[in-house]
């Protein structure tokens, strides 16, 4: 995967935190990522050139998340593993628990959707890569580590160049 451009969308007019927006050339399939499990949280997680992919799913009776639709995914090991209904949970909580780091962004590998700004697919990047985008960004900006919700999970967010710590 390789990132083609980058743009911060700072969410002015909203309380939430500001969002990359990331054109790359290509984003791998489920089918080529290749998931460590957590156990104990119930954390299903993998890497690929730059993208992670992560699951919430502990088996039954944790089939509620994408209306039970069954994701089948690869083990490290290379066992496949059907994943029934999970959930879709999000890059600080990966981070918390020691995988990752990753960041939250919105995605396409195509240019037009950078342009009008919407119609991203959601996905997270490698901290590294999430690096290299924000630098072709052209608002001047880097990523700052903060903790968010209760259990003060690790996140990095785009922060005006003049403005933070850089991570």
């Amino acid at each position: 995967m390789q990132i083609l451009g980058c743009q911060v969308d700072w969410r002015a007019d909203v309380a939430n935190p500001p969002k990359l927006e990331v054109l790359v050339d290509e984003i791998p399939a489920l089918s080529e990522m290749r998931f460590e499990h957590d156990e104990e949280h119930g954390l299903w997680y993998a890497e690929r050139e730059g993208i992670a992919r992560f699951f919430a799913w502990t088996g039954p009776e944790n089939e509620g998340g994408f209306a039970g639709r069954n994701y089948t995914i690869t083990t490290v090991d290379g066992k496949e593993v059907t994943l029934r209904g999970p959930w879709s949970s999000r890059a600080s909580a990966m981070n918390k628990v020691g995988f990752g780091p990753c960041v939250p962004v919105r995605i396409t590998t195509e240019p037009e959707v950078l342009e009008r700004g919407f119609t991203f697919t959601s996905r997270a990047l490698t901290l590294e890569a999430a690096k290299r985008a924000v630098d072709l960004a052209e608002s001047a900006s880097h990523l700052q580590r903060v903790e968010r919700y209760r259990a003060n999970e690790p996140c990095w967010e785009p922060v005006p160049a003049n403005r933070g710590d850089e991570a």
